[in-house]
């Protein structure tokens, strides 16, 4: 009995890695065939490309050397289009009605190869990227695009922002005067201002709120009681306690502050869709009215 048992997960495990060897065979292949497409594109149009090391080709249409580059987080602003290798659009910002596309730096974009190719320029600076299908839509079909497809996305890097830029700039735009700015960027905006002591630390605070992306899309709105200073599950975040603590029964503030203090790199995703709620690395605005203040 244990004899056949033996045989037969030998046979399984031979069976198994003849499948994956065979997969892998095949994923050869395509990145081959992808290989030639891509070297035949760039010969029938005269253009020289650099490989990088992921497999990413690009051709530097247009060069800025004093324009900036973006670090892990910063707000990036493109414009693109996207090709089959035959010249089909599939994707375009213009059908945003020619708004630039707008998204954290090195994250969420649908293109890993954008992402890589973004994250090589410089702001001013058009990009030709030649994308292997690994980079691109992968070995599934998606929409009108074939699986194992190589793309061709025309990039233009129109603006990077850090996150402390887009909070001063959302602060300017909204003519705020600002009461307090710590040293870890939370600004508060005092709107109906009290006299006497902030809440502070351990106190059972009653309020209104309503919370803001910068680009002011609402997120969350209603009222919420809760024991200012507590840590861990079930705590509001860092940057809304903190400005909580700073303020006073009856004021009424904004409280602006950057993503360390709010959902970081994770961002927020609606647990139904998976979908992000908060984008990684998005500073945040909340309006907050203290209701009431009491003792635990």
């Amino acid at each position: 009995m244990i004899q056949k048992w033996t045989v037969a997960v030998v046979m399984l495990s031979v069976i198994a890695l003849a499948s994956c060897n065979n997969f892998l065979d095949k994923e050869n292949k395509q990145i081959e065939e992808n290989e030639r497409k891509i070297s035949e594109y760039l010969t029938a149009n005269n253009l020289s490309a650099t490989l990088d090391s992921s497999g990413l080709y690009y051709v530097r249409k247009v060069s800025n050397a004093s324009g900036r580059k973006a670090n892990i987080g910063d707000e990036v602003s493109i414009y693109y289009r996207t090709y089959t290798l035959d010249g089909r659009l599939i994707d375009s910002t213009e059908t945003s009605k020619g708004k630039p596309f707008i998204y954290p730096a090195l994250t969420l974009f649908h293109l890993r190869g954008v992402i890589l190719g973004v994250n090589l320029m410089r702001t001013g600076e058009k990009f030709t990227l030649l994308l292997p299908y690994y980079l691109a839509y992968g070995n599934d079909t998606y929409g009108s695009v074939p699986a194992y497809s190589p793309l061709r996305v025309e990039v233009e890097l129109v603006n990077v922002r850090t996150e402390g830029e887009q909070i001063q700039n959302y602060l300017d735009e909204k003519e705020y005067e600002i009461s307090e700015r710590l040293t870890d960027n939370l600004n508060i905006v005092r709107r109906v201002t009290t006299t006497g002591d902030t809440i502070g630390k351990g106190k059972v605070v009653k309020l209104n709120y309503t919370g803001r992306t910068l680009d002011g899309k609402e997120f969350d709105k209603g009222n919420y009681t809760f024991t200012t200073g507590l840590v861990g599950q079930g705590a509001p975040i860092p940057g809304f306690d903190r400005g909580v603590r700073r303020l006073r029964n009856g004021e009424t503030a904004v409280l602006v502050f950057p993503s360390a203090l709010g959902y970081g790199r994770d961002g927020a995703r609606n647990q139904q869709t998976g979908q992000f709620v908060i984008n990684p690395y998005a500073p945040l605005a909340f309006e907050v009215e203290i209701i009431s203040v009491t003792n635990p």
